[in-house]
C-alpha cells in the first residue's frame, strides 16, 4: 500500500492538471494513516484498543496478587513435609523400630505394645501443620495416613547425653492419667530428638482465654474454668508421684495446659527441662510464670511447679496474660505482684475477668479460688502448699461428678 501510494504522489506530480482528483484522495488517506514528511508509519490506538489493553494488564495484576496470596498462606500454614527424613528402616515384632547399629540414626520407640499403626517412615512421610515454636523446640500436628493425628515435638539444646534422655522419656511414658498427655514415642539420633504425644483439637487453655475476642469467640464461662483447672490440679499431682515422688514439670504455663473434649485440663510437655537448655533470665523474668527463686538458680522445683501453677489459676481469675503488664500504671508488675497490690487495698473485685462478673451468684467462689491462687504464688517455696493439697483446696470449691460436670458443694 505504502509503495502505490508513493507510485501516486509521483504521477500527481508529473501530471497536476489532469488527476488532480486522484491526488487530494490520496492526501486524505496519506493524512489518515499518519504519514509525514519523512515516511515514517505511526499508527493510532483507538480508544477501544486502550480500554482492552488496560483491563488485560489489570486482571493479570487480580490473577498475580491472588496467587501471591495462596502462596503466603500455604506457606504460613507449613503444610510441607517434616524437615528430617529417614532412611530405609523395618519394624520390630515388638512395636519398638530400631535401625541397624548406627549412631547417627539412632532409634524410635514406641509406648502401648504393638497398638500403633504407623512407624517412623510413615512419621517422617506425613505432611505437617506446625503449630508453634517455643523454647524446647518447634511443635508439629502431623496427620499419619488419615490413621491417626499426633504431635510431634521436634526438641532443640537438648543437653543430656541418650542415656539421660532415654531415662526421662521412659519415666514419662510410663505415666498414664486421663489429665497428663500421653507421651506416644520418643526418637533419639545424633541429628534429631524427638517427641510423639496425643493430639487435643480443642486447642490450649492460653488460646482459650487470649485468643480472638471476634463475634464467634464462645467466652469460657465459669464452670468450664474449673473443669479445666481441676484437671491440670489433678495432672500435676500425678507427675509429682513420678519417679518416686522426685519429679518436676518445669514450664507450667497456661500453653501447655490443653483441653480435651470435655473441657478438663490435661497437662504437657513435662520432663522437657531435665533434658534442654536452661531458659536465659530475661526469658524467665518476662514470662510471668516462673517462681522468684527460678531466676538466679534457673532450677525448678515442685513448690516452683505450684507456684507456676498458681500463676495459671490467677490468669484463669484475670482473664489476664502473666506475659503483659496489668495496666498502663503497673508496667513494672507481673500478674502477681499486680494482683497481691490490689487485694491489700481491698479492691478484690477488680481483679475478676469481666465476662466472669456477668455470670450470677459465683463471687464467692471466685474469692475462695483467688486465696488458692495467692497461696500458691507466696515468695518464699516452703509458705506454698503442695499440689495435692492445692487440689484438695479446689475440689473444696467445687466437686465433679461422673459425667465431669460441675456441681455446687453443699455447705
Amino acid at each position: 500500500q505504502l509503495i502505490g501510494l508513493s507510485l501516486n504522489r509521483v504521477i500527481c506530480s508529473a501530471n497536476p492538471d489532469r488527476i488532480i482528483a486522484g491526488c487530494s484522495a490520496n492526501r486524505r488517506v496519506l493524512s489518515h494513516l499518519n504519514l509525514e514528511d519523512n515516511n515514517e508509519f505511526t499508527p493510532k490506538l483507538s480508544l477501544p484498543d486502550v480500554n482492552t489493553f488496560v483491563k488485560l494488564i489489570a486482571f493479570l495484576l487480580i490473577l498475580l496478587a491472588t496467587m501471591m496470596a495462596c502462596f503466603l498462606r500455604k506457606k504460613r500454614r507449613v503444610k510441607a513435609r517434616l524437615s528430617w527424613r529417614s532412611k530405609n528402616r523395618d519394624p520390630s515384632p515388638s512395636g519398638n523400630w530400631a535401625p541397624e547399629d548406627d549412631d547417627d540414626e539412632g532409634k524410635i520407640i514406641f509406648f502401648g505394645g504393638s497398638n500403633y499403626t504407623f512407624d517412623l517412615d510413615d512419621l517422617l512421610a506425613a505432611s505437617a501443620e506446625m503449630l508453634g515454636k517455643g523454647a524446647s523446640g518447634s511443635t508439629y500436628k502431623v496427620a499419619v495416613e488419615d490413621t491417626a493425628t499426633v504431635v510431634v515435638k521436634r526438641l532443640e539444646d537438648v543437653v543430656v547425653g541418650r542415656r539421660e534422655f532415654e531415662q526421662t522419656m521412659e519415666i514419662v511414658g510410663r505415666i498414664r492419667h486421663d489429665n497428663v498427655a500421653e507421651l506416644k514415642a520418643y526418637y533419639y539420633s545424633k541429628n534429631d530428638k524427638l517427641a510423639v504425644y496425643s493430639y487435643y483439637s480443642q486447642g490450649n487453655l492460653f488460646d482459650m482465654l487470649h485468643g480472638t475476642k471476634g463475634e464467634n469467640r464462645v467466652p469460657l464461662d465459669w464452670d468450664s474454668r474449673l473443669r479445666v483447672v481441676i484437671g491440670a490440679a489433678r495432672g500435676l499431682a500425678t507427675i509429682h508421684e513420678a519417679d518416686d515422688g522426685r519429679f518436676v514439670h518445669g514450664n507450667i504455663k497456661s500453653s501447655n495446659i490443653f483441653i480435651d473434649s470435655r473441657c478438663n485440663g490435661c497437662v504437657c510437655d513435662l520432663g522437657l527441662s531435665r533434658i534442654t537448655r536452661s531458659l536465659p533470665q530475661g526469658t524467665i523474668r518476662s514470662s510471668g510464670y516462673h517462681a522468684p527463686e527460678t531466676t538466679d538458680t534457673r532450677k525448678c522445683t515442685q513448690f516452683s511447679d505450684v507456684y507456676s501453677f498458681g500463676v495459671v489459676l490467677l490468669e484463669l481469675l484475670t482473664g489476664k496474660s502473666p506475659a503483659s503488664p496489668p495496666s498502663k500504671q503497673d508496667e513494672d508488675m507481673d500478674l502477681a505482684c499486680w494482683i497481691r497490690s490490689v487485694v491489700s487495698k481491698e479492691w478484690t473485685g477488680e481483679v475478676f475477668d469481666v465476662e466472669l462478673m456477668r455470670q450470677v451468684g459465683i463471687e464467692e467462689e471466685l474469692v475462695e479460688m483467688l486465696q488458692i491462687g495467692l497461696a500458691c504464688v507466696a515468695l518464699k517455696p516452703q509458705d506454698r502448699p503442695h499440689i495435692a493439697h492445692v487440689l484438695k483446696m479446689i475440689q473444696g470449691v467445687r466437686i465433679l461428678d461422673a459425667e465431669g460436670e460441675t456441681n455446687t458443694l453443699a455447705t
